[in-house]
């Protein structure tokens, strides 16, 4: 059989160029069905509608997600809500004109190297783009609901894939994606933990499976494996536990010490492939230094802070490898997986502090907003939104959450979320908790 390599590229090219004519016909007069497609096309296990390349002036290959980002964004401004000032914070302006700082440094050394490694802050946007997009919370209930259902279907079809070989999660036509239940992808999994069990108390109707969907995205979260994902589990307990009230905090501590028991029988006999070991294993190495990973992250992390060191106000150019030596592995280029020292050494200590700027500002306006609702049932939706996104400031000092491909979007878009809780009014008396 003879094969047109030529007539498949042309025909994948013509297709997108139709899916970004309807993209755009969408962002004029239904825009939030392009949040719908986005929650999509980041969670399908093939990634074929997210990570997928589109070439363009010869040599940029744009991903899928940043066609979507870039159509959701201009239907955000041209059916924006409210006025653009008031969802874009200073620090983020601050931010972005520090790495274009970093970024026009190294273009004329590394060429696009340095362009591909500025982008991957793209997804930022996100932040602006929902408060623009969404009048009020109550606009939010359809996507929240398309992101629940969505999680729960593609993570079962990964599991259902691994554990009976029928479907590969992992590889779509020879190309390697990162899947849900990947490591620290498994954070997407946390998060309707977290919203649900922070809410729990205003599902009349629906409480045992609205509880039993919870109890199952943490325990197919624990099941990735990722140790930066169960830090993130404790750490966002932790910190919703201190923000319920007396009675929810004795139910949340039950709760928890209930799926700690299952989980740690569960997880002494639960073998992951990918590391040959059993969960329990996995867990147990959790602090120590001389583990495989652990070394690989300090002597990764020690070569950062150096490079900070040496350029610590406007950092290292972008496009710089990061070049580094392991521990009975030689030299390794690599991402630090570890968010907070990348953006560091690649903006400064100026644009690192605008970063930190930023997301302290977040927490600040979200926990002045929760003293301004009460007793509400907006009061436990926004602490859920601030400890999801509190669960993924812990994970990005592990791994790489707010620049990943297929992560990134959904991270920004709680920071949008919560942005947009604090620019709306105070809840009606209708929906006061009593």
């Amino acid at each position: 059989m003879i094969e047109y390599p030529f007539m498949e590229t042309t025909t994948m090219k013509f297709t997108v160029e139709i899916f970004v004519a309807i993209g755009l016909i969408l962002a004029f007069v239904r825009p939030k069905w392009l949040l719908y497609f986005l929650i999509f096309s980041l969670l399908e296990p093939s990634r074929s509608f997210s990570l997928g390349n589109y070439v363009i002036l010869g040599t940029i290959n744009v991903k899928y997600y940043e066609i979507t980002l870039t159509l959701i964004y201009f239907a955000a401004l041209w059916n924006q809500k409210r006025e653009l000032k008031d969802c874009l914070p200073i620090s983020v302006i601050i931010f972005i004109f520090f790495a274009i700082i970093s970024l026009w440094k190294g273009s004329g050394i590394y060429g696009e190297s340095a362009f591909n490694q500025f982008r991957t802050f793209y997804s930022l946007g996100m932040c602006i783009a929902i408060p623009l997009i969404y009048k009020d919370s109550e606009e939010l209930k359809p996507l929240l609901k398309v992101f629940l259902f969505t999680t729960m279907f593609m993570g079962l079809i990964e599991l259902l894939g691994l554990k009976f070989n029928f479907i590969s999660s992992y590889a779509f036509k020879g190309v390697r994606y990162t899947s849900l239940l990947s490591a620290t992808q498994g954070a997407i999994l946390a998060m309707p933990y977290i919203y649900i069990i922070s809410t729990l108390r205003f599902y009349k109707h629906f409480k045992v499976p609205t509880l039993a969907a919870a109890v199952y995205c943490f325990l197919i979260a624990v099941a990735t494996g990722s140790r930066g994902v169960l830090l993130g589990l404790i750490g966002s307990t932790a910190g919703l536990v201190l923000l319920m009230p007396v009675k929810k905090k004795i139910v949340i501590i039950f709760v928890i010490f209930l799926l700690g028991v299952f989980s740690f029988v569960f997880a002494k006999s639960f073998y992951i492939k990918r590391y040959e070991m059993t969960l329990a294993e996995r867990f147990s190495n959790l602090i120590s230094t001389k583990e495989n990973t652990a070394r690989w992250r300090l002597d990764a992390w020690s070569q950062m802070i150096e490079d900070i060191r040496e350029k610590p106000l406007l950092g290292t150019p972008f496009g710089t490898p990061s070049v580094f030596h392991v521990y009975d592995a030689g030299i390794e280029e690599h991402a630090p997986h570890n968010e907070y020292l990348k953006i560091a050494r690649y903006t400064g200590l100026f644009g690192f502090s605008a970063f930190m700027w930023f997301l302290l500002g977040i927490f600040i306006t979200g926990f002045n907003k929760l003293r301004d609702l009460g007793e509400s049932k907006e009061y436990y939706e926004l602490t859920g939104f601030l400890i999801c996104f509190l669960f993924h400031v812990i994970t990005a000092m592990f791994t790489q959450a707010f620049t990943t491909m297929d992560r990134s979007p959904i991270v920004w878009g709680i920071a949008g979320i919560i942005i947009l809780y604090t620019l709306q009014n105070n809840p009606t008396e209708s929906t006061a908790y009593n």
